[in-house]
């Protein structure tokens, strides 16, 4: 719960402060971008016979791309998410994506997709050894979020992004909400 609510303020700090420098510097993207995410989530397991765990966590991303225009850019990027179960094992999600971002009207606003593969990895300390076990599938993500341009290169955001990894006889889900960092050269 307490991670929750320094998230929740983490966020609102951000919305709250970052206004009061906006639109300094216009939203413009041409060419190289790098950034990255951080911030928590919540992520559940779901099998295909039914049933659902769900489970909250840290969350990032990391993305390299280029910009196209000034409203659209398309890239890689690399998200992940980990916590603990609440049987004791940690779980490790991660998506590798071809991704693309929109931002409507070349504003701070900005929507994203992507396609993939990704891993979902359960591991736990049993008998004093540690026992892992990983699947890999297909992934799918979709997002949104505003950034407010701080100077010539770097933008400021929040970010809400939701991906899922289907393995085996089930997926995995997971929601972040993130606060993001993005260059663009």
């Amino acid at each position: 719960m307490k991670f929750r609510t320094g998230l929740l303020i983490l966020l609102a700090v951000l919305l709250a402060a970052a206004p009061a420098s906006a639109e300094t510097w216009p939203n413009h993207r041409d060419g190289f971008m790098i950034g990255f995410n951080v911030g928590g989530g919540s992520a559940s397991a779901n099998a295909d016979q039914g049933g659902s765990d769900s489970f909250g966590g840290g969350a990032g991303s990391f993305r390299l791309g280029w910009a196209f225009s000034n409203q659209f850019v398309a890239g890689l990027e690399s998200t992940a998410w980990v916590g603990e179960t609440d049987y004791g094992a940690d779980l490790t999600l991660s998506s590798y994506k071809l991704n693309f971002t929109w931002y409507p009207g070349a504003t701070g606003w900005l929507l994203r997709a992507g396609f993939g593969s990704g891993t979902a990895e359960v591991s736990a300390d049993i008998g004093g050894q540690n026992l892992s076990v990983s699947d890999n599938g297909g992934s799918f993500g979709i997002g949104g979020g505003y950034e407010f341009r701080l100077t010539r290169t770097f933008a400021l955001g929040v970010a809400v992004d939701y991906n899922t990894i289907d393995v085996g006889d089930g997926n995995f889900d997971f929601t972040n909400f993130t606060a993001q960092f993005n260059w663009y050269f």
